[in-house]
């Protein structure tokens, strides 16, 4: 019985903390072509970073039908530590791969 308690309680942190992330999307042009900025949020946990990493790389596979370039990827630094339920920013610039 004790261990049915620990695993529910194990599951129940993982589903909270590994929710599917929403995301935003923006794009700029410049003189290089297209670039694209797709952002998501997780909470502070290596699960749903996870979980982000796979949203935006999702995301990037269908903004750029064929490869895409990570430009840039971005966390911002808190500089005051918050509550570890708080929510964290993760923003990728990407660049579709036009294959000439």
């Amino acid at each position: 019985m004790k261990r049915v308690a620990v695993v529910l309680g194990v599951v129940s942190l993982f589903a909270g903390c590994a929710s599917s992330p929403e995301y935003e999307q923006t794009s700029k042009k410049l003189n290089d072509g297209m670039h694209y900025f797709i952002k998501t949020n997780y909470k502070p946990c290596q699960i749903s970073r996870d979980w982000a990493i796979r949203t935006l790389t999702n995301r990037a596979n269908k903004i750029c039908k064929s490869q895409y370039i990570l430009i840039n990827e971005q966390t911002p630094v808190i500089l005051q530590p918050e509550a570890e339920s708080g929510t964290r920013e993760l923003l990728w610039e990407i660049k579709c791969n036009d294959a000439t």
